[in-house]
C-alpha cells in the first residue's frame, strides 16, 4: 500500500522537462513536503548537480560542521542521521534540529534530504516520512533526468540529420564546413568546434572555427602540438583536459576532444571539440567518432568533386575551341 506521503502527493509531482517549471516549482513542491514533514526548511543536495533546491535555506547547510559529518555518514552507510546545528533560515529564525536521509538511489540521481527544525527535535517515526519525501523527489529527479536524456538525443538526431544533409548537398567545401561548427555549437552542446585540414605542403589549416576570434593560431605543424600529433599519429580520438594550455584553441576552453579525420588510410585532418564548464564523457567521445566519420566523408566528397571539375574544364575548353575552329568558314581559291 502507498504510503501517506505518496497518496498526497503522488498526483502533484508530474514530469516536466528540465527547465519547464525552474526554481518556483520546485519552491512550491519543497514548501508542500516540508508542510507535510512538519519541516521549517527543506533542501536536497544531489550528486553532480549544480542547482541546489531549496525551501526558507539561504546558505549552504553542508558549511556547517554537525551537518557535512551527518551528510557523510548518510552518504557512506545509507542511514537517516539526526544532528544537532545552528543555521540561520531565510526566515531569520535559527534551526537547531537536522535529520539527513539518502534519496532513492536511481540510474539518474544520488544524494541526500535534509530537513531542518526550529525549537523542536526529530523523532524516530520523522525517519519513515523523511524516506517517503525522499522518494518521492527521487522520482522526479529522475524523470528530469530522462527527459534531458531524450532531449538531447532528438537534438543529436536532427544534427546527425543536417550533417548528412550538407555532406550530400554542401557546394562549396569551407562554406559547409563553416556551416558544420555552427552546428556542432548550437545543437550539440560544443563551446568550441574547430576543423583543421592539411594542405599539400603538409602544415595544417584552420578551414573553420567557432568561434574564430582571437585565435593564435590559423596553420601550424602538427608535429608540435602532442595532442594533435598523437590523434593524427595514432588515428585514434585524445581527450585532453586543460584545455585552456594549448594555443590554439580560445584561452578560457577547459576540456578538448580531438578526432581525427581520414579516408580509409589517408589522413585528411582533425576535427576539435571543446567545452568551457562542462566535462566530457565517454558518450560525448562515442558521438564525437560518429561526426568525425561524417566530416570525413563530406571532405572526401567535396574534393573528389573538385578534382573532377578542375579535370573536365580543360577538356571542355578543347572541346570548345575544336567546335570553333570547326565552324570557320573555309578559305576558297578564286
Amino acid at each position: 500500500m502507498p504510503s501517506v506521503v505518496s497518496r498526497l502527493l503522488t498526483p502533484s509531482v508530474t514530469a516536466r522537462p528540465a527547465g519547464a517549471g525552474g526554481a518556483d516549482e520546485w519552491s512550491i513542491r519543497l514548501a508542500g513536503l516540508a508542510m507535510l514533514g512538519q519541516y521549517d526548511a527543506l533542501t536536497f543536495l544531489v550528486d553532480g548537480a549544480a542547482r541546489r533546491n531549496s525551501y526558507n535555506v539561504v546558505d549552504d547547510p553542508v558549511a556547517d560542521d554537525a551537518i557535512r559529518a551527518a551528510v557523510e555518514e548518510t552518504r557512506r552507510s545509507g542511514a537517516t542521521v539526526q544532528t544537532q546545528t545552528a543555521i540561520r533560515l531565510a526566515d531569520d529564525r535559527v534551526a537547531g534540529a537536522a535529520m539527513i536521509a539518502p534519496l532513492v538511489a536511481t540510474d539518474a540521481v544520488a544524494g541526500v534530504l535534509v530537513a531542518l527544525r526550529v525549537g523542536r527535535s526529530f523523532a524516530a517515526a520523522d525517519a519513515l516520512v523523511a524516506s517517503g519525501v525522499s522518494e518521492i523527489v527521487s522520482l522526479e529527479f529522475a524523470r528530469e533526468a530522462a527527459a534531458r536524456r531524450d532531449e538531447a538525443h532528438r537534438r543529436q538526431a536532427l544534427a546527425l540529420y543536417e550533417l548528412a544533409r550538407l555532406s550530400l548537398f554542401g557546394e562549396h567545401l569551407l562554406e559547409t564546413l563553416q556551416d558544420v561548427t555552427v552546428l556542432l555549437t548550437s545543437a550539440l552542446d560544443h563551446d568550441v568546434a574547430q576543423i583543421w585540414l592539411f594542405e599539400s605542403d603538409g602544415a595544417l589549416e584552420l578551414s573553420a572555427a567557432r568561434p574564430r576570434e582571437n585565435l593564435r593560431f590559423e596553420q601550424m605543424n602538427a608535429v608540435e602540438h602532442d595532442a594533435l600529433a598523437q590523434a593524427l599519429h595514432q588515428q585514434r580520438i585524445v581527450r585532453i583536459g586543460h584545455g585552456a594550455l594549448r594555443p590554439w584553441v580560445p584561452a578560457e576552453t577547459r576540456e578538448l576532444i580531438v578526432v581525427p579525420l581520414a579516408d580509409r588510410a589517408r589522413t585528411l585532418g582533425a576535427l576539435v571539440l571543446g567545452r568551457v564548464s562542462q566535462r566530457y564523457e565517454e558518450t560525448d567521445e562515442e558521438l564525437a567518432g560518429v561526426l568525425g566519420r561524417f566530416i570525413s566523408r563530406l571532405v572526401v566528397k567535396a574534393r573528389l568533386e573538385r578534382e573532377i571539375t578542375e579535370r573536365s574544364e580543360p577538356a571542355a575548353a578543347a572541346r570548345d575551341a575544336n567546335r570553333e575552329w570547326v565552324q570557320e568558314p573555309q578559305l576558297t581559291r578564286s
